[in-house]
């Protein structure tokens, strides 16, 4: 009686059931980093960029690219850090000649303080001085008001 009841269409139901509600509820008890189920998204606070603008020699721009690098890769390994985007200036761009700065990095913390804390290390500090070229005093923090990397169909 109980093979038929299992092998009937309502035991088939029921162990459907079963796994479905079992799949749902680890899925929802045990996200993965990708999967993390924000339920009140308009909480959480906008990431923090800060923009930093360098002048560099001609000749030290490569030795200025290296060791940029290393700040970078310093940079990743420390809490709040989401991403960096480094820009040169386009010497084919008009106004070229009568530019201020040569390099701009854009480099996303979550939060202000967690830049603050990884530009207080003493290796940090030690990367920043072998930097060559000009840099302005401090960076500059912005606040994200609209990102439109996820485009929506329209």
């Amino acid at each position: 009686m109980t093979m038929r009841m299992i092998f009937s269409m309502q035991g088939f139901n029921r162990l459907t059931s079963i796994a479905i509600g079992g799949a749902a509820g680890y899925a929802f008890t045990n996200p993965d980093v990708d999967n993390v189920y924000d339920l009140f998204p308009l909480q959480k606070p906008p990431p923090y960029a800060f923009l930093n603008l360098y002048k560099v020699k001609e000749e030290e721009k490569h030795e200025f690219e290296q060791s940029w690098k290393e700040v970078a890769k310093f940079n990743q390994r420390q809490e709040g850090y989401l991403f960096t985007r480094f820009m040169k200036a386009d010497p084919r761009a008009e106004g070229y000649e009568n530019r201020t700065y040569d390099y701009i990095d854009i480099v996303q913390w979550t939060t202000g303080d967690a830049q603050r804390r990884a530009s207080l290390r003493t290796a940090y500090v030690e990367l920043e001085k072998k930097m060559p070229g000009e840099r302005m005093a401090a960076p500059m923090m912005f606040s994200q008001v609209v990102d439109d990397t996820q485009k929506t169909p329209t």
